[in-house]
């Protein structure tokens, strides 16, 4: 039986005994995973179980790492999960740690053949005056409730407060060394939480379905920065990322094009980076967009490589100039043999169909140096640079 039907039972107790320890009301987190009917009627509920089990050991890694050992992660009904911190928190002090979470949960999980997944997070505070199980119900209904309209005043509240930031991570050539590029990378600067990632913002535009507007905001403010850049970031080639909503809306490129044309920017200087997942979800619009895109005489990229389901009729059918070859293969390449293998055959992939690598996630010289061996062209990671404000890019390049 699925475990979506199948729950585990809480152990209130623990919340009880943190109550007796410590005299005071518990605050806790409620995570919901919403597209678990999706996994489970695409890939079969065995696939759902796998993907739960690993959100689980996501949430205990999560919970012990940001609120110490003795901190709790129960399954709740359907998708949900309850994290217990092993001391009592309040209610800002676990929405502090949202970002953290959302960070926890956004790396790809295997068996899931639409991506990154979208979680819904609900802070509550377990008062000594009321049974457990009834608090827990009632936080539980407001991730029941439809998101959509919060979440969009949220996504509003951002865009119009002037809250979305980008930072940049470098580009460099794997022979020269020499920064050639830079990804844009979405951040929020929240009026209370201070600088936060990409995650909640996403997560609550996807959910408002507003994720084609905090694209289109997200670039203008990277294509606005660009115009302003000294003369010595002229040649840097930017990448922007994309989604699959970008794809499936119609006048997609043309905006991009009077965005970089408004900008003054020259389209030969930027990349749009997408998924495989987003390429996937609607092959002929993608191909539409993409070749209009291509036709302004920016690149594609295909982001993530490797972590969803490949499509190598697709790669060779659609426009796409570069493969970014995901961190979770070179974290490991300078130890492990199977990933070694798998960025060979990609490399060797890339280079059969005329086509560029660019690796994520380099953190050490041995892996720059298996990228050297191996043939890939281009790497970006934290053993140079992770993502910084456009400000800092000239000082990072005289280094």
């Amino acid at each position: 039986m699925n475990r979506l039907t199948d729950p585990r039972p809480v152990h209130v107790l623990k919340i009880e005994d943190l109550h007796a320890a410590h005299a005071a009301d518990v605050g806790v987190i409620l995570v919901q995973v919403d597209q678990m009917a999706r996994i489970n009627n695409s890939a079969g509920t065995a696939t759902g179980d796998a993907v739960l089990d690993e959100i689980g050991r996501r949430l205990e890694n999560f919970a012990i790492d940001e609120f110490g050992h003795g901190s709790c992660v129960e399954r709740l009904d359907g998708p949900r999960f309850l994290i217990v911190p092993a001391a009592p928190l309040s209610l800002g002090a676990l929405r502090a740690q949202e970002r953290a979470l959302h960070v926890a949960l956004a790396e790809p999980i295997v068996g899931d053949p639409n991506g990154r997944l979208s979680i819904r997070i609900v802070t509550a505070l377990v008062t000594r005056d009321e049974p457990v199980a009834d608090q827990l119900r009632q936080a539980g209904d407001q991730l029941a409730r439809p998101a959509s309209a919060r979440d969009g005043v949220i996504v509003h509240a951002a865009l119009s407060g002037g809250e979305v930031a980008i930072h940049y991570q470098p580009q460099y050539d794997v022979t020269t060394g020499a920064m050639t590029g830079v990804e844009a990378l979405l951040r929020w600067q929240h009026p209370e939480l201070g600088l936060l990632g990409a995650g909640p913002l996403v997560t609550a535009a996807r959910a408002a379905r507003l994720e084609c507007e905090l694209t289109e905001h997200a670039h203008r403010v990277a294509l606005a920065e660009m115009a302003r850049w000294p003369r010595q970031l002229g040649k840097l080639r930017v990448s922007l990322n994309i989604t699959a909503a970008d794809l499936g809306d119609p006048g997609f490129a043309d905006r991009f094009a009077a965005m970089a044309k408004a900008a003054g920017v020259d389209p030969d200087r930027l990349t749009l980076e997408l998924t495989e997942q987003a390429m996937l979800s609607d092959p002929a619009s993608a191909a539409e967009q993409l070749a209009k895109i291509r036709n302004l005489g920016a690149a594609i990229a295909i982001d993530d490589f490797g972590t969803g389901y490949s499509s190598l009729a697709l790669l060779a059918r659609l426009p796409i100039d570069y493969l970014k070859i995901d961190s979770g293969f070179t974290r490991t390449i300078d130890g492990n043999d199977r990933d070694r293998i798998v960025v060979r055959a990609i490399v060797d992939l890339a280079r059969a169909l005329g086509l560029l690598v660019v690796a994520e996630g380099i953190e050490n010289e041995r892996q720059l140096e298996r990228l050297r061996e191996l043939g890939v062209a281009t790497w970006q990671g934290f053993l140079k640079s992770g993502p910084v404000p456009g400000d800092q890019l000239p000082g990072l390049m005289e280094v």
